[in-house]
């Protein structure tokens, strides 16, 4: 007896003599040929007419097609394989794309891959002002186009008639910004009517009430906020307004750009002329095209309120955008370079201080970014980043003592942020390394502390969210910038409780119901006296 080809898939022993007879029988159904086992990959290519289409399966297995009608992939897949379809290199004249049943795992063979060919147009348009420099353009953030002297330019990859294009600029000239007019829409034949218009950068200076005003962030929503549409009445904002001009805010930041902020300083214009504005852009994430009706919306707004109240003195783009990773910084930056060239306020980015210290974990770096603001905002919450210092101060003695070191302690968390973003260092718009306090204003943008729970899992608001250390921090606030080694000014967040926001609500100096918290005592019209041991009752981790 000798063992055959059985052995090896049935385990089975036969005379040489037998082989024929029995190798059907051998491993079970399965047959001498392993065509069946496998599945092939294809579809239908359509409006093809010319040029060589190359498609791909799995990054391999290239397929060359000339014509509509259908292809098959010539490399079979093991069933219930992955598989994923795409197109290598366009054809001349066309740009084609897998349009539905690109990738799958395939069961059984796989016919139903749509790649659907239309004919290509060019994007492109105009340069002007450059001033000796280079300009880096994107078309839908890629494609990088780099233009060094004035007049028409044309990005190399077209799109196909009818798609959508949006030009922005990557990196301006050294000292100079661009902007980008006629940048976004949807081709129909060649684009050519994109105009970039670059000039020279010069850093406008912060109004004088930065550095001598009250300010604070507002926001007027009561109910259930702008998920809902909510549009506050003007007796809620006008009594809103009373209470921030009694406690002797004069510098309130709005988040975002919409009829309730335009209502909100219309009302101030006429009731409360000395009070001033910083306009908030909402932005939204954005596809890689940075094309968005809600971010577009937004920055039209802020741009028509900045050209139309003289009480909005400076613009920010954004509200925490790179911190939280949702919006391209490629993006961020085109958005602050079209918002800049059109308002002459000075203009910045609110952002968390992670960011503007190169320390998100999104990786995102505000290197792009710095060169084109006239000033840096940060925000920092130590009572929310408690993880990151030492609030339990376990070596000081329980009590009055142990509250007072943790309070010591969150305002060094505080100044230990700015710092870190004070230190980081970039190239500026004339090619230079310089740090950010060197060469840009900082102002603490958003800072508070809890004057309640609001968020269960949270430790320290557990023990230490009260209005007592409220008014510590608040009062540390303020020590801090007197002294004048920090931030040129501090907006306070915020002035009113907003339920709407859940575990992010309890921030206010008043509550929802704009009674006054703990830490405006000493104003007698608003609140009173403080008590004669002014922090008593402060938490701590006992």
């Amino acid at each position: 007896m000798k063992k055959t080809l059985c052995s090896l898939r049935g385990n089975c022993w036969l005379p040489l003599a037998a082989l024929g007879l029995a190798l059907a029988g051998c491993g079970g159904s399965q047959n001498w040929s392993h065509d069946a086992a496998y599945v092939t990959i294809g579809g239908q290519v359509s409006g093809l007419t010319g040029g060589k289409l190359v498609l791909a399966n799995n990054g391999s297995d290239l397929l060359s097609v000339t014509s509509s009608g259908t292809f098959t992939f010539a490399l079979k897949l093991a069933p219930n394989a992955t598989y994923a379809v795409t197109v290598k290199t366009q054809p001349d004249g066309a740009v084609c794309a897998v349009t539905s049943g690109g990738t799958g795992t395939a069961a059984t063979n796989v016919v139903n891959v749509a790649v659907n060919c239309l004919p290509d147009v060019s994007v492109g348009g105009t340069v002007s002002g450059l001033n000796g420099g280079t300009v880096v353009l994107q078309n839908n953030n890629a494609d990088d186009l780099t233009v060094g002297t004035e007049g028409s330019f044309t990005f190399a990859r077209k799109i196909h008639d009818g798609g959508a294009y949006a030009v922005t600029v990557k990196t301006p000239p050294n000292g100079e910004l661009c902007y980008v007019a006629n940048g976004a829409g949807t081709a129909a034949g060649n684009v050519t009517s994109v105009a970039i218009t670059c000039s020279p950068f010069v850093r406008r200076p912060l109004p004088d009430i930065y550095r001598t005003g009250k300010a604070i962030a507002y926001s007027a929503y009561r109910a259930g906020g702008p998920g809902v549409a909510e549009m506050p009445s003007d007796a809620s904002v006008l009594q809103d307004l009373a209470l921030l001009d009694a406690a002797g805010f004069n510098l309130l930041r709005l988040f975002g750009a919409d009829n309730v902020a335009e209502k909100i300083i219309s009302l101030a214009q006429m009731n409360y002329p000395q009070m001033r504005f910083q306009a908030g852009i909402y932005l939204q994430g954005a596809s890689n095209s940075c094309v968005d009706s809600v971010n577009s919306a937004q920055m039209n707004k802020a741009i028509s309120l900045a050209n139309t109240y003289p009480t909005v003195v400076s613009v920010s783009v954004g509200n925490e955008t790179s911190f939280a990773g949702n919006l391209p910084v490629g993006c961020l930056a085109s958005y602050i370079q079209n918002v800049r060239a059109q308002v002459t306020q000075p203009v910045t980015a609110d952002d968390d201080y992670t960011f503007y210290a190169g320390l998100t974990s999104t990786g995102e770096k505000p290197d792009t970014v710095l060169p084109l603001l006239d000033f840096v905002a940060i925000h920092m919450y130590p009572i929310s980043t408690y993880g990151r210092w030492d609030w339990l101060q376990l070596g000081v003695a329980s009590g009055p003592d142990r509250a007072a070191a943790m309070m010591h302690a969150s305002l060094q968390s505080a100044v230990d942020s700015y710092t870190a973003v004070a230190n980081y260092t970039y190239r500026d718009n004339t090619g230079s390394t310089v740090s950010i306090a060197a060469s840009l204003p900082i102002v603490i943008g958003e800072t508070g502390w809890k004057a309640t729970q609001t968020n269960p899992n949270s430790q320290i608001e557990l023990y230490a969210a009260n209005q007592v250390n409220q008014k510590w921090y608040v009062d540390l606030l303020n020590s801090w910038q007197a002294a004048g080694t920090g931030p040129l000014t501090i907006f306070y967040f915020e002035g009113f409780d907003e339920a709407w926001k859940g575990h992010d609500d309890g921030w206010g100096l008043w509550d929802a119901s704009r009674t006054a918290r703990y830490a405006l005592c000493g104003n007698i019209a608003l609140y009173g006296d403080c008590q004669p041991s002014v922090y008593d009752g402060a938490g701590y981790y006992p």
